[in-house]
């Protein structure tokens, strides 16, 4: 099954690409690794807001995470033209916009490593860093980094 069917099978498509909103590239192609630029949880004209806090539900938590995947995952297939000719999801770092004394970033994480292995299977397991910050851009939750072996 193509990845382009899995996503269609999980009832998931991806956005339209988005342009970057500064001096950068979305997706840095090198030597066979893909380095896809960090991808806020923006969904059309608004964005999933943090900070995280210890109420925060856990579908707006998933929602992030997911948003953020399938951002990525836009972005890295218009660098690579189609997302088979992905070998192996190598790293995801993600960062975490959150309250004070918030603990809980690899559960945030987790919904995303969940969803690239579903999507890639044993392609999609990867290394991880899930980290908290101040502030992220647009006052978006969480923003992630992918880092995935391409052919």
């Amino acid at each position: 099954m193509s990845v382009r069917e899995k996503l269609k099978a999980l009832d998931l498509q991806l956005p339209e690409a988005s342009a970057p909103k500064g001096d950068y590239v979305p997706v840095v192609v090198y030597n066979g690794v893909a380095y896809v630029s960090g991808q806020v949880c923006r969904l059309a004209a608004s964005v999933i807001t943090g900070p995280a806090r210890v109420g925060t539900s856990d579908e707006i938590l998933a929602l992030a995470a997911r948003t953020c995947v399938l951002r990525a995952l836009s972005a890295l297939e218009q660098a690579v033209g189609d997302l088979n000719n992905v070998k192996r999801i190598l790293f995801v770092r993600g960062f975490v916009y959150a309250e004070d004394g918030y603990q809980n970033y690899s559960k945030i994480l987790d919904e995303a490593s969940r969803l690239l292995i579903d999507v890639f299977g044993e392609r999609g397991r990867h290394a991880r860093s899930a980290l908290g910050v101040a502030g992220l851009p647009s006052n978006g939750l969480l923003e992630m980094e992918l880092v995935v072996a391409v052919i």
